[in-house]
């Protein structure tokens, strides 16, 4: 199966599309919104991409935590 995206740059035309798309029976149409497909407008994020992020940093689990919270040594 492939997908397709297409932006809709005249919010006029959405019910004459979606009533072109429901008429080819080949295709299945599926209809989301920007808000839904990333909301708040958050970045996708890849987790593993901060492995290692300190690595080669002199600094420990309780010095994060203290740095964090504020709390005095």
């Amino acid at each position: 199966m492939e997908k397709f995206i297409i932006e809709l740059k005249d919010l006029s035309k959405r019910t004459f599309l979606i009533e072109l798309l429901a008429q080819l029976d080949f295709i299945d149409v599926k209809i989301r919104k920007d808000e839904e497909e990333n909301p708040a407008g958050e970045e996708d994020y890849d987790f593993f991409q901060s492995a290692g992020l300190f690595a080669n940093r002199d600094i420990d689990a309780n010095q994060l935590r203290k740095e964090a919270w504020r709390i005095p040594n």
